[in-house]
C-alpha cells in the first residue's frame, strides 16, 4: 500500500501529463483531497500511423 499516488504521477508524467493534488477545506477543517490530472493531445503527425507500422486489426 501507499505506492498507488506515486505510481499513477509515474504513467502520467512518461506521458508528459501533470498530476495535482489540492485539499479540500470547510472552513479550517480539511474534508478531504481532490486530485486533478493533465495529458497533452497527440499532434496530428503522431496521430497518423507510420507507413511500416503493422497494420490495426478491426473485428467486424
Amino acid at each position: 500500500m501507499g505506492i498507488g499516488l506515486k505510481l499513477c504521477r509515474s504513467i502520467i508524467e512518461s506521458h508528459h501529463g501533470r498530476l495535482e493534488a489540492r485539499n479540500l477545506y470547510n472552513g479550517t477543517e480539511i474534508l478531504g483531497c481532490e486530485f486533478t490530472f493533465w495529458l497533452p493531445l497527440p499532434s496530428a503527425a503522431a496521430a497518423t500511423p507510420h507507413p511500416d507500422a503493422a497494420p490495426t486489426l478491426v473485428e467486424r
